[in-house]
């Protein structure tokens, strides 16, 4: 094995042993820190786009003993975190809400009371807890090298005016493409681990994927169980760290591959710090949280490795546990939802929802990134974040382009791509 990778496993081993729970972000040395605030609070020109995600999902949570991780919002009620962030160890006590917050501010330690929320419970998943109860690693468990790090907490009451972050599809991620990186950690540079022990600010940056693993196979564990992962290396300027290369042994289930060593321009390392900080890429026309930090092999300096649990592995576990419109945003007074792509709309208990512009519709799914929806006229069309306002309708199967200018809750001008005619739909209840 290479020596790099031999001594952060000893490193990262040993932290394991005592308990270590030091939050670090790691950033390139030629960087200043300034950067990367702007980018955890959307500043400058980080605002939301198709290069930079809105962080305003992504919050703290804290326990009323002191302890710290990064937690984010996949539905007005409910975020997602590191199971070790509230139960490290079987010896642990089962986390209790009333003994957590969760705080949604850029800066933790300027959160007002309107900033600051109370927890109902949480939801660790049972991969994690049966690798604890099975005595694996004395108790510690091995759910984090296994991709089963995963915990869901629910809040009292459902967040107003803020955009959850998007849960992955089936696509499959890809080694090579671009991934953000968020939350609250110690500031550390690359090449000596200097850092700075009194940031209590939302800090962002990027790496680059590099490994995907679907599924880790464990056969003494139930296959809904199954995690998967996804991991980046903190490349240097002078690209002598690459420990995903092609040259180094793998490391625990991440399997073989390449990586390349050319670091990014706000290329960031979250290992051994910021549990549970989201990893989010840019896929069907929307920014998703991908996966949850997990754990690392060094102390976030250049040639450690980050290791996510991959989010889409454990979809169908995450989705029974899931409200209706879980992506919308709540509008002041609690009734109205928006969907970035959709616009504002007023959901019922019976399915139907009022389009503020287009107005009723029957949605018979409520996922939110894509809808088959009932229209009297128009019959079964069906609509994605990606295609919007482009339709497909089961019962002509035709694509339909929505002219939304020229369309009101009345009547839709829709032009079809069988025929390549426009035509004016009724819109009645």
């Amino acid at each position: 094995m290479n020596k790099w990778v031999y001594c952060s496993l000893v490193i990262y081993f040993f932290l394991l042993v005592r308990g270590d729970c030091s939050r670090r972000i790691g950033k390139l040395n030629s960087q200043s820190w300034e950067s990367h605030k702007d980018f955890g609070r959307n500043a400058t020109f980080f605002s939301p786009s198709v290069d930079y995600p809105d962080l305003s999902a992504v919050g703290l949570l804290e326990s009323s003993k002191g302890i710290i991780g990064t937690a984010t919002l996949i539905a007005p009620n409910i975020f997602v975190t590191a199971a070790h962030v509230v139960r490290n160890s079987l010896a642990d006590p089962l986390p209790q809400g009333s003994d957590w917050q969760f705080i949604l501010a850029e800066d933790f330690d300027q959160a007002n009371e309107s900033q600051i929320f109370k927890i109902s419970k949480f939801e660790i998943h049972p991969g994690w807890t049966v690798r604890q109860t099975d005595g694996f690693n004395e108790g510690m468990g091995d759910g984090d090298r296994i991709g089963v790090d995963l915990c869901l907490g629910f809040l009292e009451s459902g967040i107003e005016g803020i955009y959850p972050l998007s849960l992955p599809s089936s696509q499959l991620e890809s080694v090579g493409d671009r991934v953000v990186i968020a939350g609250f950690g110690t500031q550390v540079d690359g090449v000596d681990g200097f850092f700075s022990s009194n940031n209590s600010q939302r800090l962002a940056g990027e790496n680059i994927v590099d490994r995907v693993v679907e599924k880790v196979i464990i056969s003494s564990l139930p296959e809904e169980y199954w995690g998967g992962l996804l991991a980046v290396d903190f490349d240097s300027p002078q690209k002598d760290a690459n420990l995903l290369g092609s040259n180094y042994e793998p490391v625990d289930y991440l399997g073989t591959g390449d990586s390349d060593p050319s670091p990014l321009a706000l290329e960031v390392s979250t290992a051994v710090g910021d549990s549970g900080g989201p990893a989010m890429m840019f896929l069907d026309g929307q920014w998703k949280i991908n996966g949850v930090v997990s754990y690392g092999t060094n102390f976030s300096l250049y040639g450690d490795i980050t290791v996510f649990t991959r989010l889409a592995s454990h979809s169908t576990w995450i989705q029974q546990f899931l409200p209706a419109w879980p992506e919308a945003k709540i509008l002041q007074g609690g009734d109205w939802r928006q969907l970035q792509w959709f616009g504002i709309f007023l959901p019922f208990e019976s399915g139907w929802i009022f389009h503020a512009q287009l107005g009723w519709f029957y949605a018979s799914t409520r996922t939110a990134s894509s809808i088959w929806l009932w229209q009297k006229e128009q019959g079964w069309i069906w609509v994605s974040s990606f295609s919007f306002p482009y339709f497909y309708s089961f019962n002509t199967n035709d694509w339909l382009y929505l002219d939304m200018e020229s369309s009101n809750s009345r009547q839709h001008k829709v032009f079809s791509y069988s025929s390549k005619s426009w035509a004016l739909y009724s819109n009645e209840f």
